[in-house]
C-alpha cells in the first residue's frame, strides 16, 4: 500500500512539473502559430515602433500635395536595402511620349488606410503601396504628385470627375470596373472579424448574424456584408478607428476590417481588450491602381511599372513594414496553473507523511471511504438526472419563449415610457420594423409621430390610461427611419411602483400598415376609376344621394351633367386603346379645371363623364356646361399627332327632373342625347327625347347591318351619280358620287340623319370604305363598257383625316377592286381641312402623286388661311351652294363668288359651282369665268340605270 501511495505521489509531480515546463512552450507555440496565420493571410504589418507615431492619427493629418519621385517618406523605397533596376525600355514609344506630355501622375492616395497608405507626423503620404507606387515611379521615371484630398469618398469623387488622373489603392468591383480601368493587385489583404475578448458568441463569420456590426462608411465590404447578412444591424463610422473604439465602447458588438489596419490600431491606440476572433474573408479584399477610362495608356504603363517588380524588391517593401504580430500573451492561467501545481505537490506531501503515520488508520477507514464513495457516486448520478432533466426543461422553455418573440418580431414592438411620455425602453424589433436602433429610439414618444389627425387624439388616450382606465386599443402613426408612415394598434396599461404609484405605461403596437394599406387599396379600387382617379358609377351614386338629401332639406336645387366626348370611338380605332387612356385622363383633368366650387365629378363608363353640382340652378348648370364645351374645343396630342374632339353635355335638375339618383342620370343620359342634335351641344331633358333615341338607336343598328351588304347587290345603302358640266361648251366633265339610305320601315333616311351617327359611333370609317369600294366596283363595269365618265368625285369624313395612312388605305383599295387612280377625285370640306392642315396637306401630297385629283368642298364656310391655301396640292375650288342660292340678289355673295374664281384661277385651280338651280345662275358664272357647275338646273343625282340611259346607251357627251 504505501509503495502504491508512493508510486502515485511522484506521478503526480511528474506531471505538475511537466505542466510547468511544457505551458510556456505551448503558449509560445500559439504566438507563433497565431504570427504565421497573420503573415500567410495579409500583405505585411506597420513596423509601428519606427514608422508612426502619436501624431500620425489620421484625424489630425494635413492634407498637403506632395511629389513621390522627388521627396520620399522616410520609410519609403529611398531607405529600402536593395538596388532599384530600371525598367523604362519596357516602354513603347508611345507610352513614352505620352508621359513626356502628361507628367507629373495626379494620384489620389487615402490618408487613413494604414498601414498600406496614411499621413505621418509630417503630413507625408507614407505606407506599402506609396513605397510600392514610389519604386515603380524611380523604375521607369515617372514623377507622381499626390493630390490633397484624403478622404477616401471625396478621393473617388475626385476620380469621376477626371480631377485627377488615379486612385493608388482601390478594391475591383463590377460596378467599378465599368466607370475605371485597372491594374493587377498591389496589395492583398483579409477582412477580420475584431470582437471583445469577453464576447464569445462570435467564433466563426456566421455568427455575426443578428449582430450589430460597426462598418466604415462608404468601404465596398460594408455593402457586401450588409447584402450577405441582412439581419446585421450596420453601425457605420467615418474610420477603422472608430469602428474598434465603437467595440471597446459597447456600441457594436463586433467590426469588420482589415487585418493589418486592425493590428494598426489595436496597438497605436492599446486597444487591449479587443481580439480577432475570425476571419471574414481571406484575401479576398485586394487593392489595385484604379485608373481613368479616357487613360488606357497610364493603365497599361502602371501596369509594366507593377510587373517589373522583382521579388527582392517587393520583399524588400514588406519587411520594411513588416512587424511581429504576436497576440496578447496571458500569464494569468500560467500563473493560476504554477499556484495550483505548487498547492497540489505541497498536499501531497503532507498526504504521504499523513499515509505514513496513519497507514493502518487508513487501512480501517478504506472501506468506509469505500461505502462513501459510492454512496456519493450515487448521488452525483441523481444529481446529473436531475440537472439534466431540468437542463432540457428550461431549454424548451427557451425555445417556445424565442420562438414566440421571433414570431412577433416582424408586426409587434414591446415598449415602456414615463408619465411624460418618454421611452426608456423599446424592444429590438423596433430596428426590424422601423428601422431605428434602440438607443435611437430614446426620447419622447411624440417625436416619432406623423401629422395624422388621429395622432392627435394620443395625449388623451394616455391620460386616461394613467389615471386607471383601461381603453380598447387605439390607432397610431409613426415615421420610420426613412420617413415612410406606420400605421399601428396600440394597446397599453398603467405600471405601477413598489408603493402603488404610477409611474408610467407599458404597451404593445402592433404594425397593421400592410393590412390598413390594403384596406386602402381595396376601397380605392372598389370606389374609384383606376385610369382617371374620378369617382366610379358605384361610388358617384352615393354621393349623388347624400347630395340630393341634403339639397331636399335646404330646399337648394342640384344640377347633373351627363357628358360624353365626340368621336372617341374614332381615336381608339384609329391609335389604338393606350391613345384612348391618354385622351381619357386629359379629359378628366380639363373638366375639374374648369369646375369651382362645389362638386363631384364621375367616369360613368367608356368616355362618359358625370358631374354633380349642388346648389345649382338650371341657368348656372347651362353656363357651366357652355364653359366646358369651349374647353374641349382645344386640341390634344398624342404621340405628336393632333387629335381633334369635342364633348355634348346633357342636363337633368333636382328636384323638377326626379326625387333620386336614378331618375335624374336617367333623365340626364337622355338630355345627352338631345345634345347632340343642337349645334351648341349642350341640352336638358324634355319629352320628346325618348321617342329621338329609339329612333337613333334604330339608324345605329341598321346601319351596322346595311354596310355588310354591297350595293351591286341588292341593298338598303346604294349610289347615285351627279353629273358636273363644264360650262364652256355644256360638256360632260365627271360625276359626284352620293349615297342614299333607304329604310324598309323608316323609308328614306337623309344623309344629313345618318352621317352624324355614323361619325358619332365610328362607323363613319366603314361607310366610307363602303362608299369606294362601291365606286370602284361600278367604276370598272362602265370602264368595261368603254364609258368616258371621266373622273369621278368621291368625299371624305372630316375624321377620315385623323388617319394618317389614309391615303396609303385609298389607294390599295382602289387597286384591289382593279380600278385606276386617274378616275377619282376625293372632295373634302374647307372646315375639315382646317382642323388639321399639316396633316391633311400630307395625306394630299400623297394622293396628288398618285394622280388623284383633290377638290376643297363647301369653299368659302371654312376661313382658311391664304398661306395654307398657296400651299394645298388641290386642283380644284368647290364654292358651296349657299353663295350660289341667292347669287343674284346679294351683291355679297357676287363679290364672294368673284374673289373665289379670281384667286383661284391665279393660283392655277379649277373653279366648281354647286347648287346651281336657276338659268341667271348659269348665265352669271359663265360671265365671270367659272370652270364647272353641277345642280339640279342640269341633272339631279342619277341612279346607275338612269346614267346608263342619258350617257352611255344615247352616247350623250353633251347637255341638250
Amino acid at each position: 500500500m504505501i509503495i502504491k501511495t508512493w508510486n502515485i505521489t511522484i506521478t503526480a509531480v511528474f506531471f505538475a512539473l511537466c505542466l510547468l515546463f511544457f505551458y510556456p512552450i505551448a503558449f509560445a507555440v500559439e504566438s507563433v502559430s497565431a504570427r504565421t496565420d497573420f503573415a500567410k493571410n495579409d500583405s505585411a504589418q506597420n513596423d509601428f515602433a519606427k514608422n508612426d507615431s502619436d501624431n500620425n492619427d489620421p484625424a489630425n493629418s494635413v492634407s498637403t500635395n506632395s511629389i513621390l519621385a522627388e521627396s520620399a517618406p522616410a520609410s519609403s523605397a529611398a531607405k529600402l536595402n536593395v538596388p532599384v533596376i530600371p525598367a523604362t525600355h519596357l516602354l513603347t514609344p508611345q507610352e513614352l511620349q505620352w508621359l513626356a506630355q502628361h507628367q507629373p501622375i495626379t494620384v489620389g492616395v487615402d490618408g487613413y488606410f494604414p498601414p498600406y497608405s496614411f499621413i505621418n507626423e509630417h503630413g507625408q503620404s507614407v505606407g506599402m503601396a506609396v513605397d510600392t507606387l514610389t519604386l515603380i515611379g524611380k523604375k521607369l521615371g515617372i514623377t507622381f504628385v499626390v493630390d490633397g484630398e484624403h478622404r477616401w469618398e471625396n478621393i473617388v469623387n475626385n476620380l469621376y470627375k477626371s480631377q485627377i488622373d488615379m486612385v493608388l489603392t482601390m478594391v475591383n468591383t463590377p460596378d467599378r470596373s465599368a466607370e475605371f480601368s485597372f491594374t493587377t493587385p498591389i496589395i492583398f489583404k483579409s477582412l477580420v472579424i475584431i470582437t471583445k475578448k469577453s464576447k464569445i458568441s462570435i467564433l466563426n463569420r456566421g455568427d455575426i448574424a443578428g449582430k450589430t456590426l460597426a462598418l466604415v462608411n462608404g468601404y465596398h465590404y460594408s455593402d457586401k456584408v450588409r447584402a450577405e447578412f441582412p439581419s446585421v444591424t450596420p453601425y457605420y463610422v467615418d474610420t477603422m478607428r472608430e469602428a474598434l473604439e465603437a467595440v471597446q465602447a459597447g456600441h457594436a458588438d463586433a467590426a469588420i476590417s482589415f487585418l493589418a489596419a486592425a493590428n494598426y490600431f489595436q496597438l497605436k491606440y492599446n486597444f487591449a481588450d479587443l481580439k480577432v476572433a475570425a476571419f471574414y474573408e481571406k484575401n479576398q479584399a485586394n487593392e489595385s491602381i484604379a485608373v481613368r477610362n479616357d487613360l488606357p495608356l497610364l493603365t497599361s504603363i502602371m501596369q509594366k511599372g507593377i510587373d517589373s517588380l522583382t521579388a527582392p524588391e517587393i520583399k524588400a517593401i514588406n519587411e520594411a513594414w513588416g512587424a511581429n504580430i504576436s497576440l496578447p500573451k496571458d500569464y494569468q492561467e500560467f500563473i493560476e496553473l504554477a499556484v495550483v501545481a505548487g498547492a497540489l505537490i505541497l498536499l501531497l506531501m503532507i498526504w504521504v507523511m499523513q499515509t505514513r503515520l496513519n497507514n493502518r488508520a487508513l487501512l480501517l477507514a478504506n472501506n468506509k471511504v469505500e461505502a462513501a464513495n459510492s454512496e456519493l457516486k450515487q448521488i452525483k448520478d441523481n444529481l446529473q438526472s436531475l440537472v439534466s432533466e431540468r437542463t432540457l426543461q428550461l431549454t424548451h422553455s427557451e425555445n417556445r419563449y424565442r420562438g414566440l418573440v421571433e414570431s412577433l418580431e416582424d408586426e409587434y414592438i414591446f415598449y415602456q415610457h414615463d408619465t411624460n411620455g418618454f421611452v426608456h425602453y423599446v424592444s429590438p424589433s423596433v430596428t426590424h420594423i422601423l428601422g431605428h436602433t434602440i438607443s435611437g429610439f430614446g426620447d419622447y414618444y411624440f417625436k416619432f409621430l406623423t401629422d395624422n389627425p388621429k395622432n392627435k387624439a394620443i395625449s388623451g388616450y394616455i391620460k386616461r390610461i394613467l389615471s386607471g382606465e383601461h381603453l380598447p386599443p387605439f390607432d397610431m402613426e409613426l415615421f420610420d427611419v426613412d420617413g415612410n408612415p406606420h400605421s399601428f394598434e396600440v394597446l397599453e396599461r398603467p405600471m405601477y411602483d413598489e408603493d402603488g404609484q404610477c409611474i408610467g405605461c407599458e404597451g404593445i403596437a402592433h404594425d397593421v400598415t400592410a393590412r390598413k394599406q390594403q384596406q386602402d387599396d381595396l376601397y380605392q379600387l372598389s370606389h374609384f376609376d383606376d385610369l382617371t382617379g374620378l369617382a366610379n358609377r358605384y361610388y358617384f351614386k352615393l354621393l349623388l344621394e347624400d347630395e340630393i338629401q341634403l339639397c331636399h332639406k335646404t330646399s337648394q336645387p342640384l344640377a347633373l351633367l351627363f357628358l360624353d366626348l365626340t368621336r372617341f370611338k374614332v381615336i381608339n380605332d384609329n391609335f389604338g386603346h393606350s391613345a384612348g387612356d391618354h385622351i381619357l385622363k386629359q379629359a378628366a383633368d380639363r373638366i375639374i379645371k374648369s369646375l369651382k366650387g362645389k362638386y363631384v365629378v364621375s367616369r360613368f363608363g367608356g368616355d362618359k363623364f358625370c358631374i354633380s353640382l349642388p346648389n345649382t340652378s338650371a341657368a348656372t348648370a347651362n353656363i357651366i356646361s357652355l364653359d366646358l364645351i369651349d374647353t374641349f374645343k382645344l386640341h390634344f396630342e398624342f404621340l405628336e399627332q393632333t387629335i381633334i374632339l369635342g364633348c355634348r353635355v346633357g342636363i337633368s335638375v333636382f328636384p323638377n327632373d326626379g326625387n333620386d339618383a336614378e331618375a335624374i342620370l336617367s333623365q340626364a343620359d337622355s338630355a345627352l342625347y338631345e345634345a347632340k342634335k343642337t349645334p351648341f351641344c349642350v341640352a336638358f331633358c324634355n319629352k320628346e327625347q325618348a321617342m329621338f333615341n329609339k329612333k337613333r338607336l334604330l339608324i345605329e343598328q341598321s346601319l351596322r347591318q346595311a354596310l355588310l351588304v354591297s350595293t351591286l347587290q341588292h341593298s338598303q345603302l346604294f349610289m347615285v351619280y351627279q353629273p358636273l358640266i363644264e360650262l364652256s361648251g355644256y360638256q360632260l366633265s365627271g360625276f359626284e358620287a352620293l349615297i342614299r339610305w333607304e329604310h324598309p320601315e323608316l323609308g328614306v333616311i337623309s344623309p344629313a340623319e345618318f352621317i352624324p351617327v355614323a361619325e358619332d359611333t365610328g362607323l363613319i370609317f366603314e361607310l366610307s370604305r363602303w362608299v369606294l369600294s362601291t365606286v370602284c366596283e361600278q367604276l370598272v363595269i362602265w370602264n368595261k363598257q368603254g364609258f368616258d365618265f371621266k373622273r369621278v368625285s368621291v368625299n371624305l369624313s372630316a375624321l377620315d383625316l385623323m388617319n394618317t395612312l389614309l391615303a396609303e388605305e385609298l389607294l390599295a383599295l382602289i387597286e384591289k377592286h382593279g380600278a385606276q387612280p386617274s378616275w377619282f377625285k376625293f372632295e373634302i370640306t374647307e372646315t375639315a381641312l382646317m382642323a388639321i392642315p399639316e396633316q391633311s396637306i400630307d395625306i394630299l401630297q400623297q394622293l396628288r402623286a398618285a394622280n388623284v385629283h383633290v377638290a376643297i368642298d363647301d369653299f368659302g364656310t371654312g376661313y382658311s388661311s391664304l398661306a395654307y391655301l398657296k400651299s394645298l396640292p388641290a386642283t380644284t375650288l368647290k364654292i358651296d351652294q349657299s353663295f350660289i342660292r341667292n347669287l343674284m340678289d346679294s351683291a355679297e355673295d357676287q363679290a364672294v363668288v368673284k374673289a373665289v374664281i379670281s384667286m383661284a384661277h391665279s393660283l392655277d385651280k379649277i373653279v366648281t359651282a354647286e347648287g346651281v338651280e336657276l338659268q341667271e345662275q348659269v348665265d352669271y358664272l359663265v360671265k365671270h369665268g367659272c370652270d364647272i357647275a353641277q345642280g339640279y338646273f342640269f341633272y339631279r343625282p342619277l341612279s346607275v340605270t338612269e346614267v346608263s340611259i342619258r350617257f352611255i346607251d344615247s352616247d350623250e357627251q353633251t347637255l341638250s
